[in-house]
């Protein structure tokens, strides 16, 4: 039991493709009427702007309702037990008046209700930590929160609650093994395995759990997370700079000294290369988008972190030639990409994902309502196809 049809879910992803194949010309108008006959979908229609405003909208509506009732009860503050228990309803009621919208108005990601799922989820966990004991650890309260977001996480599939969700899961690992003598110098070490560690399990995950569609938003979002914490662990920039802060007395006070070198100072160093140097190859084997953008990024970071360390002339210099050297690289891989090669082109094309193409029913429906397909005379085929981490733009 989900809180969206899981079939229509999968339903309108299929719709969607179905939608860009007749845009570049490849179905024609009845045959895509006859796959949104085979696939219906009850989800309301809604563009982004305007999810994005009901979503504030409802925030906002939702706060103000809270701070009105907290005007009158303002007494409660003061009693754990009854603040707790009233965070308790109030998002227990929200979560209810989600769940009635979603079932009324067919919402599906709408806007009011991912702020109405969201809001219901933080008054519970507001509640949980105003019943807890005072002296119970920052760790410990986020590790406790996990469980809770991640059940809203499988009812719901959301991806805000999944980040949050993640964020605490972090936040308890970082401030738990600093309670450890040991801790400081074991963080990049014990960061790096435990997101390389999840990231292969959600790879597995992704293939056994029925109705994977249905987590295909919150998938993309822990995918991005956690390849960017796994190389953001092994940054030389990021373990001394942060070291530096954990050690200093005064949190954030460096005075007019830089962060003293870290220990294994040249196995960070290789690691600032070598994760986006593996994004690279990884990413132009499986021809996976995600790791394509995080290998740039990452490579963007490795020279910003030797030239913060070793600088080489003015900043303005060093920023005219990096952007060069970028415009020379876009214009090469432009021209040398416009005939297709080895699955990667230039011409801009739509994603089709590798499901639909083995989705033997669809196939078959499209084939019976049309003998041939219109085919646009400088069609091109790239070969391979593009997935990771719920990517949308053109490449």
């Amino acid at each position: 039991m989900k809180a969206y049809n899981p079939q229509h879910v999968r339903n309108r992803l299929v719709r969607q493709q179905a939608e860009r194949w007749q845009r570049e010309g490849l179905l024609k108008p009845e045959q895509l009427a006859a796959v949104r006959q085979a696939y219906p979908v009850s989800f309301r229609e809604n563009n982004v702007f305007s999810e994005i405003g009901a979503f504030i909208f409802t925030g906002i509506a939702v706060g103000g309702a809270y701070a009105l009732m907290m005007l009158f009860l303002s007494g409660l503050v003061d009693q754990a037990d009854a603040f707790g228990l009233f965070n308790a309803v109030v998002g227990a009621g929200v979560l209810l008046l989600a769940r009635w919208l979603i079932g009324r108005y067919h919402f599906y990601r709408s806007g009011p209700d991912n702020a109405l799922i969201v809001m219901g989820a933080a008054f519970l966990l507001a509640a949980l930590n105003v019943v807890l004991p005072g002296d119970v650890p920052f760790w410990l309260r986020c590790l406790l929160a996990v469980p809770l977001l991640l059940g809203f996480v499988w009812y719901y599939g959301d991806v805000i609650l999944l980040f949050i969700a993640l964020l605490a899961f972090y936040g308890a690992m970082f401030a738990g093994l600093l309670e450890f003598p040991w801790g400081r110098l074991a963080l990049p070490f014990v960061l790096m395995a435990v997101s390389g560690a999840l990231w292969f399990v959600l790879r597995r995950l992704k293939r056994a759990i029925p109705n994977s569609d249905y987590y295909a938003d919150a998938f993309g979002i822990a995918d991005w997370v956690l390849l960017g914490v796994l190389a953001a662990a092994g940054n030389y920039f990021v373990v001394r700079e942060l070291n530096g802060l954990l050690a200093d007395p005064v949190p954030g006070v460096y005075g007019d000294t830089e962060a003293p070198p870290v220990r294994w100072g040249a196995l960070f160093w290789g690691l600032t290369f070598f994760f986006p140097g593996l994004y690279a190859w990884l990413g132009i084997q499986q021809k996976n988008r995600l790791l394509i953008i995080l290998s740039i990024l990452g490579i963007a970071a490795a020279v910003s972190t030797v030239r913060y360390y070793y600088p080489v002339g003015p900043l303005s210099i060093y920023l005219t030639l990096i952007g060069l050297v970028m415009i020379a690289v876009a214009v090469w891989l432009i021209r040398y990409l416009r005939q297709p090669r080895r699955g990667f082109t230039d011409v801009p094309d739509e994603e089709s994902p590798r499901q639909f193409f083995l989705n033997a029913e669809t196939l078959s429906l499209i084939s019976t309502t049309g003998a041939t397909l219109d085919r646009q005379p400088d069609l091109r085929y790239g070969g391979g196809e593009f997935g990771g981490g719920g990517a949308g733009k053109n490449y």
